[in-house]
């Protein structure tokens, strides 16, 4: 008994349970993305004009959009409260296009923000069309891939009055291979 008491008097403590977890971060010292000055600038240049839809349309081939639209309806929802919604529209084929048209007037007529992904032009054109449906567009550049004429003939298609801006993506890195056996 004069042993717990002796440790109680010391303020000894003993060690906490172990856990699997590489670092334990307590709750009010967890980094909150949502307030990372790049996304709010973001954000900001695209709410300099109100919109309730916004394509999201590349200027050359191979380049991602749906990420980009997913950022973006999250950043509605999380810094508007908005609901929001992404259609992913990348592979709209000609045919369905009416069909779309009206699924997206439809989700616009219920509240819900449209961010609709596309890829070029160069590589569907029906994208053209269904970003011209929209309030406005983004148009997103790949650095060192997009050249300046892809760029406006983007822009002349949809319409320069829609388009709020562009964004230029840096794609990373490719990765070193792997040295394999021998060589």
């Amino acid at each position: 008994m004069k042993g717990r008491e002796n440790l109680a008097r010391l303020n000894v403590k003993s060690d906490p349970a172990p856990s699997a977890a590489l670092a334990v971060v307590p709750p009010q010292e967890a980094i909150n993305v949502w307030d990372d000055v790049r996304l709010q600038k973001l954000w900001l240049g695209v709410e300099r004009r109100e919109w309730r839809s916004l394509a999201v349309l590349s200027a050359s081939k191979g380049v991602e959009t749906v990420k980009l639209a997913e950022l973006l309806a999250q950043l509605a929802w999380r810094y508007r409260g908005q609901p929001s919604s992404v259609y992913d529209l990348r592979d709209l084929t000609m045919r369905l296009v009416d069909y779309e048209v009206r699924e997206m007037h439809a989700q616009l007529e219920s509240g819900t923000r449209l961010v609709v992904a596309l890829r070029s032009l160069f590589e569907n054109p029906t994208a053209a069309l269904i970003a011209k449906e929209t309030e406005a567009v983004l148009v997103v550049i790949a650095l060192g891939e997009t050249n300046f004429k892809a760029a406006e003939e983007t822009i002349a298609a949809v319409g320069r009055e829609r388009v709020l801006g562009s964004i230029v993506l840096r794609r990373p890195p490719p990765k070193a291979k792997a040295p394999t056996n021998g060589g």
